[in-house]
């Protein structure tokens, strides 16, 4: 599932967020329904599997929250980014114990990927405003 970007405005606008945030809940959806194919002496890996992907979806709707604070909007979305590295991960797992087959992993792994190389570009354009900000000879002081 490709974003096609048409154009930016120097961060992150709502068509983006509300793209990324859309796939970030089909894919805790799809984790949902696959991590039922797990063993059930797997609880651990299912409830880890599960909760990190909410919590990409939660640290993304907290972050759009709070997007007029840049350092706290930029922190939100690392958290997201970590919560979705580590689905990865527990998806990994899974894919290695053959839990799930490695297509489903890689389909959802890339969706992951390609959601959060959007969201970098935008955060990229939020720190480089930091940076000029704090330059700024009345910022200084």
């Amino acid at each position: 599932m490709k974003y096609e970007k048409k154009g930016t405005n120097g961060g992150l606008d709502y068509e983006v967020y509300h793209f990324v945030f859309e796939t970030a809940v089909e894919i805790s959806e799809e984790i949902f329904e696959v991590s039922k194919c797990f063993p059930r002496e797997k609880y651990h890996l299912i409830d880890q599997v599960r909760s990190h992907s909410r919590l990409v979806c939660t640290n993304l709707a907290e972050a759009w929250r709070v997007k007029e604070e840049e350092s706290i909007f930029t922190n939100k979305l690392s958290d997201a980014a970590q919560a979705a590295s580590k689905t990865q991960t527990c998806l990994e797992l899974a894919s290695k114990h053959n839990f799930i087959g490695r297509e489903i992993f890689q389909k959802i792994d890339s969706k992951y990927e390609d959601i959060f190389e959007l969201l970098c570009d935008g955060t990229k354009h939020i720190h480089q405003r930091i940076y000029n900000f704090s330059m700024r000879p009345s910022a200084a002081k």
